[in-house]
């Protein structure tokens, strides 16, 4: 099992190491006990208002998308429920097998070609939605990148 190690100093204001930090580090909540090197709490949590806005952007825009998809699914079923029963009467008014054939061929061309047409548009649609979702999570995820690049005061960090 493994357990922390215990860092004690001598004054309560640690001395700044080379690279500017504190050594005494990040405070766990448990007496004497810290994590050296690891970002304070405070610079962890700062960013969970950014975070928790690019979720809420992020689903704001699926929901927005989720409606408008429902909307053309719901008006491309009437239509084919208004076909399918226009084309029910036309095969009623038929004379001859013959004649049954040609209608209900003609009317499965129509419909696989309506059918490959809405589902052209769908994709366009959910693959335009699949954008606008990720968008603000990807925007922030560049910041929070661009952010680790920095340390902690808008310095860009010294690269060697």
């Amino acid at each position: 099992m493994a357990t922390a190690r215990k860092q004690t100093t001598s004054s309560s204001n640690p001395s700044p190491s080379p690279a500017g930090e504190s050594q005494a580090g990040v405070q766990t909540g448990i007496p004497g006990v810290s994590l050296p090197g690891a970002p304070s709490y405070e610079a962890v949590l700062g960013s969970n208002g950014e975070n928790i806005s690019a979720a809420m952007s992020a689903s704001e825009a699926m929901f927005a998308g989720m409606a408008e998809v429902s909307q053309e699914v719901m008006t491309f079923a009437g239509e084919r429920m208004r076909k399918n029963i226009e084309t029910s009467e036309e095969l009623i008014k038929s004379k001859d097998p013959e004649e049954i054939f040609e209608k209900q061929c003609t009317i499965a061309r129509y419909a696989a070609e309506q059918y490959i047409e809405e589902t052209s548009k769908l994709m366009t649609m959910m693959a335009r939605i699949t954008r606008d979702c990720w968008a603000p999570v990807e925007q922030r995820t560049k910041s929070a990148l661009h952010d680790i690049g920095t340390n902690g005061n808008g310095a860009e960090k010294e690269k060697d």
